[in-house]
């Protein structure tokens, strides 16, 4: 019998005519269901144990145990199943008296029906669900609170808020702490904000609050303040102005910072010892930073793909590969920005897509040069002849572990010295081979270099003072080896100290293509109608070229954002979504679930944020599937083609 789709049911009862009738009531439910029964507390339990139970029907009396002890036994065991309480007392106390001890819901024998008893079972499913998504918010908000606690006494940073009729005010606890008292000590109000300001700044204080209530905007100021009556702090001040719709009132909203040793030293005031907090926020910043980098950069590689295709003389196609150069070489560095963003995080993930080994080979190569002539060190690059068509691996992150492990060779290598790279393969089975890559350089301070090459962790901190491009070489080390495992890959080296020579060796599993279609020089045969959904003008106009230039059958229609799309798309046949992800008024991922509810027309995602929960975010949407910006348009044409010949077949 299939119990895929039935829902598995305990029915704990002693009584053998009260059990049948409840299975004949169950039968009438109008739901399938898997029933499992017994007539003890202990085989209830072992029964939990051994099968995936999602409701209990629960006698109070039983052979081995009896009254609310049942109950209790049953939850200390078995926590996780809603459980529905049988008595055979009409007594409305003890029904209460049970969900009041974690009971879902009670019955009483003898008066309830099929009906009555459907609806329990449906209430206390649900009820319990709701239950454990309460109970998991609850238990996040505390440990949000707890952290934004000790993240605020970290960094001297409290927070406040004032009623702008009344003037009082409310301080969070490290505010108490930065005007020198204990927390709760105090009914703070405007009046004594400006008791504790230093008189000589009390007027931009005031003017600072006047305008704040005024503009509405968020404003800013840096004043000084009183403690103690001797001693004096430097405060950076915010506010803005907001409704409580939950009071009614108009607030003024804030916060304050003390920023004494940034002042008096003349530095930014940074933290040393990050909570988790502020390593979270940093991570943030830097990954926003990457994908407001990333968006214009995706429209600078499309639109030098198309100069490319225009007639230009020799000294203009010269430029063009070199602007071609510099524009992968700041790829590298975007990509690079970005996964240092989500080092603390699971959020790199490995994209594997069909790749030209030569043209990747080749490709590298030209970084490397340019990288190596930069640095005044020399660069020998031999690739094997087994190393032809096409293998299957990320592309992506391979090139930038090999850029990084490369570029940190160099920076620790003397002038006019030559640093070697093999590239090979090995056959581990008839698909499956091993890339074997083997980078060998003399070091130039080999004890030191030799240490650091046993460091797993980023270089935050360190013993002696470290230039900004020292730091992120290693940096860059740590990032190179971390992201080769996402590729399943293996990093070793070894040391010759009598040569001073160091030696990486990689080994990376990739495929060999057994069959697969070729669409390099393949276009449209055919109408191909496409609607690019993409709020950035400059990308709006660059992918609606390289996809129009790249067959005359190619239609393009723009969308500026998901709310647009849908009007569109139900007034319009398409072949092909282009979904960008990030938009005003809807955003991508809504509007794909809105055209799913309707059609399965082929979507693939458009994104600048290639993280692992992006990529499964665009899936639960019902997107096929996914490109990261910057792409270049012959990968676009790839996946156009192979979405297309996919719905065909």
């Amino acid at each position: 019998m299939n119990t895929k789709f039935k829902t598995p049911i305990l029915l704990v009862e002693d009584n053998p005519a009260d059990a049948n009738l409840i299975k004949i009531y169950l039968e009438d439910v109008g739901f399938k269901f898997e029933l499992y029964t017994t007539d003890t507390l202990r085989e209830a339990i072992e029964i939990i144990e051994t099968k995936e139970i999602e409701l209990a029907l629960l006698d109070l009396t039983l052979g081995d145990i009896s009254g609310f002890k049942t109950l209790s036994k049953f939850l200390e065991s078995a926590a996780h199943v809603p459980v529905i309480v049988l008595t055979g007392l009409n007594n409305e106390i003890i029904g209460n008296q049970a969900i009041k001890a974690g009971a879902q819901d009670f019955l009483v024998k003898d008066q309830f029906d099929s009906k009555q008893l459907g609806r329990a079972i449906r209430y206390a499913m649900q009820r319990f669900k709701t239950q454990a998504k309460l109970k998991e918010l609850a238990r996040n908000l505390s440990i949000s609170e707890s952290r934004y606690q000790e993240a605020q006494e970290l960094a001297h940073f409290g927070s406040w808020e004032m009623d702008i009729v009344s003037n009082s005010m409310k301080w969070s606890d490290e505010m108490f702490r930065i005007f020198g008292f204990q927390p709760g000590t105090l009914d703070p109000s405007f009046s004594d904000y400006l008791n504790f300001t230093h008189r000589e700044d009390r007027h931009l204080v005031e003017s600072f609050f006047d305008n704040a209530n005024k503009s509405g905007a968020l404003e800013r100021l840096e004043h000084r303040i009183i403690v103690g009556g001797k001693s004096i702090k430097f405060l950076s001040l915010q506010a803005k102005m907001h409704f409580d719709e939950f009071t009614d009132r108009v607030l003024l909203v804030g916060a304050v910072q003390d920023i004494s040793e940034r002042k008096l030293s003349e530095q930014l005031l940074f933290e040393k010892h990050l909570t988790s907090e502020s390593v979270k926020m940093q991570e943030e910043t830097l990954h926003h930073l990457g994908f407001q980098v990333r968006t214009p950069l995706n429209s600078v590689i499309n639109l030098l793909y198309l100069l490319d295709k225009t007639s230009a003389n020799t000294q203009q196609r010269e430029y063009i590969k070199d602007l071609k150069t510099s524009v992968d070489d700041l790829s590298l560095v975007v990509n690079d920005l970005l996964n240092f963003s989500l080092f603390h995080s699971a959020g790199v993930q490995s994209r594997e897509q069909e790749v030209n080994v030569q043209n990747f080979i080749q490709g590298l190569e030209k970084l490397l040069l340019i990288r190596a002539e930069n640095l005044g060190v020399k660069i020998s690059l031999e690739s094997s002849e087994k190393l032809s068509g096409n293998l299957v691996f990320d592309a992506t992150v391979l090139q930038q572990v090999l850029f990084n492990l490369v570029d940190f060779s160099m920076k620790n290598m003397e002038k006019e010295e030559t640093i070697r790279v093999d590239i090979n393969t090995q056959n581990t089975s008839d698909h499956d081979k091993e890339l074997d890559v083997r980078i060998k350089f003399r070091a130039r301070n080999f004890s030191e270099l030799s240490g650091f090459l046993k460091s797993e962790s980023l270089p935050l901190q360190q013993n002696k003072p470290e230039n900004d491009e020292t730091r992120r070489s290693q940096a860059n080390w740590v990032i190179s080896k971390r992201l080769l495992k996402t590729l399943e890959g293996k990093l070793r080296q070894t040391e010759n100290e009598s040569e001073n020579e160091v030696i990486f060796s990689i080994l990376m599993p990739v495929k060999t293509i057994l069959k697969t279609e070729r669409f390099s020089d393949e276009k449209p045969s055919a109408p191909l109608h496409i609607l690019l959904v993409e709020d950035h003008l400059l990308n709006q106009i660059s992918t609606r070229k390289i996809l129009t230039s790249w067959s005359e059958f190619v239609q393009v229609d723009i969308a500026d954002n998901g709310k647009i799309a849908l009007e569109k798309f139900d007034r319009n046949q398409y072949d092909l979504i282009l979904m960008d992800i990030q938009m005003p008024v809807m955003n991508g991922l809504e509007a794909a679930r809105e055209i799913r509810t309707k059609s399965s027309t082929p979507i693939i995602a458009l994104t600048a944020n290639a993280t692992k929960q992006e990529l499964e975010n665009c899936l639960e949407a019902g997107m096929n599937d996914y490109i990261s910006k910057p792409f270049k348009p012959e990968d676009l044409y790839h996946k156009i083609l192979n979405l297309m010949i996919l719905v065909a077949g």
